[in-house]
């Protein structure tokens, strides 16, 4: 509880704000020692707020671990907290993992606390900051921290996942050879890949047309295979241009054409039996972030997609920077 009280009276409590006396900062949390009030009473300090605690707070520090225990899952390790704030890392490269619901839901509920994450369904880097959580005073109640310990909802709420083993095939359809054009998409996809140890199984090549297309699909060389990448020499343009016709034709289907990510509107998603497939837009050729790495780390880590989860990727899914000139 903060509370205003006479600098005389303040010994051992905890000062609620930082004072700076000729120089010397006293930094707020810090326990009020003898020489702290000598200090305040030469600069005629009268008054200070401080934070009392009783028998029923839980300090600051302990309530953040507490608190990040339960909500972290796998591959996430507790940083050890300072002034109640506990940084959580990602032990693996991978795809952060949560129910934005639950988390908002957690700080919606409790005025004493703040979990800060990055946002869901992001890849992360091993060691890589993802979030904290921040206890706001100087301690909490037994009571209110039991209270959000005892909701099962929020137990393993935030897990950082790794990439699936995946047979991941990418498809070169073009009626011409072009060498450069065709190492710049095999290095850019690769590049992505990396990120989340994973790499392409192998590179296959054909004419850009209906049958040969669907005749690749439905060969023996990607039989195995978990992902396939369709990148053709022109863009897919309409939901009954080449590449989508020849899925048709194999018996595959279209999930959703176009998505509303700029750079990344031409990308057509669908499946073949149990593949996941991808008909690649051409702004793939470059590593720069754009909406193909959006549908790419969701199928690599499993995610569930769906036309619908196409279509909320409009939010978030500009890349472009563009400043317009006047």
């Amino acid at each position: 509880m903060l509370k205003l009280i006479l600098v005389n009276k303040s010994y051992k409590r905890i000062l609620a704000h930082s004072i700076e006396i000729k120089g010397i900062k006293l930094k707020k949390g810090k326990v009020i020692n003898k020489s702290d009030i000598k200090l305040l009473n030469d600069i005629g300090k009268k008054e200070v707020y401080v934070f009392e605690k009783n028998s029923q707070h839980i300090d600051e520090n302990k309530a953040s671990v507490y608190i990040s225990n339960l909500i972290i899952g796998k591959n996430i390790i507790i940083n050890r907290p300072v002034n109640g704030r506990a940084d959580l890392f990602s032990k693996i490269n991978g795809l952060l993992d949560y129910d934005k619901t639950l988390l908002f839901r957690l700080n919606f509920s409790n005025d004493d606390l703040a979990v800060a994450m990055l946002k869901p369904l992001k890849v992360v880097k091993k060691n890589q900051l993802i979030g904290n959580v921040k206890i706001l005073p100087y301690a909490i109640t037994q009571k209110s921290l039991r209270k959000t310990l005892n909701i099962k909802k929020y137990s393993n709420l935030i897990n950082v996942k790794k990439a699936k083993n995946k047979n991941i095939v990418l498809v070169l359809s073009s009626d011409e050879e072009n060498l450069k054009i065709n190492n710049k998409i095999i290095d850019s996809v690769n590049t992505r890949l990396l990120n989340f140890n994973l790499k392409l199984k192998q590179t296959l090549y054909c004419k850009h047309n209906e049958n040969d297309i669907k005749n690749i699909l439905l060969s023996k060389n990607i039989s195995n295979s978990n992902i396939i990448l369709l990148y053709g020499s022109t863009s897919i343009v309409d939901k009954n241009d080449i590449i989508p016709r020849a899925l048709k034709k194999a018996k595959g289907k279209v999930i959703a054409y176009g998505a509303p990510t700029d750079p990344g509107n031409l990308l057509m998603y669908g499946t073949l039996k149990n593949k996941k497939i991808i008909g690649v837009p051409g702004c793939a050729k470059s590593i720069i972030r754009n909406g193909f790495d959006l549908i790419l780390e969701r199928i690599c880590f499993d995610s569930s997609i769906n036309k619908r989860v196409i279509a909320e990727l409009s939010c978030g899914g500009l890349f472009k920077k563009i400043i317009r000139k006047i």
